[in-house]
């Protein structure tokens, strides 16, 4: 392997900037994902008002948060994002938009844990059908050099959705309860979900590749075979999983640990939460703005900005559960948002360009299986399971200790991210290669 000093300046772009319908689209995206997580975030702030009403346990609330959800997004997203390698991404994305927000509204219409359950594998169902066609959609409307950009300004959506989501359901909760919370956060996905279809077009493949790059599409094994070779996407696909722990697991339990450990009531915990997760608009498009700047110099800084992330938000979330004072933990809980979601876009725009274009919503939706299932899924049963078996000795503490286990993770996640960044340049160069002589499926669809 190569000691030259890699550079990222080897990414040239079609296009000196992206076009007014690139950013249009982008725009529509971005509340897309507003709306994914303003639905997806909602039950964190209802966890306790749901278990008290259907009188489980937190270890039943963490299958329901964390696998309920999880299992159905992780097994259609693979499918899925192999017809949006194949056909119009558009349409997926709209017809995915519309059932997540039709499920979120019977979610609030649920008669018992596992009626709850089955709303939660639709709205898994319908978000399998955005991150992974969206990331590929901006890979043909961005040049490669404004790709972490434009993947960290839809990503911020997340956290915008956070706040929205926090604070009016935190209200609405207060006020009408957690059915009436589910029924208004679900509602406008139907709109934009139409707005999206009928304004926003299909962009051709390959649009931002220099020269005459293939866009032919190869079998499902020979995709997963050559992405698996690639060293830097298993790196950071592990260590995504890990860190996907943390910030999902704070996410989905920090009302119940502000609930159970401060004492406070629901609407100045969807408040806090609903500022604080707005505040990871500011990790976003911080990772995404040094990832573009220092990569321009040594493209491993692409993976040791998340690195770096990762690691300082390890500390800062252990203040966070043991601060007595509620401002101050308030503050470590804010300053650990922002390092935790630096990572987010550059690692979505390095997964595009260590994969081939008709590969790149697959090797996004991979990475959402493997991250989902272990950051979500196992996640988050894991901090309701330690929290259940440690609270006949602890009590209401029991949530503060189940939650050391997703602030250590950081560290490892960032050892990885700083690990792979060592295979970044190569792996970029392997993808730009043409495709293998055999096997090859001709492209088909839009």
């Amino acid at each position: 392997m190569s000691t030259a000093r890699p550079k990222a300046a080897e990414f040239p772009a079609r296009r000196a900037s992206a076009s007014p319908q690139a950013n249009y689209a982008l725009a529509v995206l971005t509340l897309i994902y507003v709306l994914n997580y303003a639905d997806r975030g909602i039950l964190s702030l209802l966890l306790d008002s749901i278990k008290r009403d259907f009188r489980v346990t937190d270890t039943v609330m963490g299958l329901i948060s964390g696998f309920g959800f999880v299992l159905f997004y992780s097994l259609l997203g693979l499918p899925i994002a192999r017809w949006a390698d194949r056909f119009n991404r558009r349409t997926i994305i709209a017809t995915g938009l519309l059932v997540w927000s039709l499920m979120t509204c019977c979610s609030g219409l649920a008669r018992g844990a596992w009626q709850l359950a089955f709303t939660r594998f639709g709205v898994g169902s319908g978000e399998a059908c955005g991150v992974a066609p969206s990331h590929s959609m901006l890979a043909d409307l961005f040049p490669k050099e404004q790709l972490p950009r434009a993947l960290s300004i839809m990503t911020a959506g997340s956290t915008v959705g956070v706040f929205l989501g926090s604070v009016v359901a935190g209200v609405v909760n207060e006020y009408h309860g957690w059915r009436a919370a589910f029924i208004v956060a679900g509602l406008p996905g139907i709109a934009v979900a139409a707005l999206f279809y009928f304004t926003v077009k299909e962009p051709a493949r390959g649009a931002m590749e220099e020269g005459k790059a293939s866009t032919n599409l190869l079998s499902v094994w020979q995709t997963f075979e050559f992405l698996f070779r690639q060293r830097s996407f298993l790196y950071i696909t592990f260590g995504g999983s890990l860190i996907g722990m943390s910030l999902y697991g704070f996410q989905i339990w920090s009302p119940a640990f502000l609930h159970r450990v401060h004492h406070l009531g629901s609407a100045r915990i969807g408040l806090y939460q609903g500022v604080i997760g707005g505040l990871g608009v500011v990790g976003v498009l911080l990772g995404g703005f040094l990832a573009e700047s220092w990569g321009k110099r040594d493209v491993r800084w692409r993976l040791n900005v998340p690195a770096l992330a990762s690691i300082l938000c390890c500390p800062m979330f252990l203040l966070y559960l043991f601060v007595p004072s509620v401002p101050t933990a308030l503050v470590c809980w804010a300053v650990a948002t922002i390092f935790m979601f630096a990572y987010v876009g550059p690692i979505y725009a390095v997964y595009q360009m260590v994969s081939k274009i008709r590969m790149r919503a697959l090797a996004s939706a991979t990475f959402l299986f493997i991250a989902n299932l272990i950051g979500l899924g196992f996640g988050q049963w894991l901090i309701g399971y330690l929290s259940t078996r440690l609270g006949a000795r602890h009590g209401d503490l029991s949530i503060r200790y189940a939650l050391v286990v997703p602030s250590l993770l950081g560290l490892v996640a960032g050892a990885l991210f700083w690990a792979g960044s060592r295979y970044l340049a190569h792996d970029i160069d392997v993808a730009a290669t043409s495709d293998p002589d055999s096997g090859i499926v001709p492209a088909s669809g839009n």
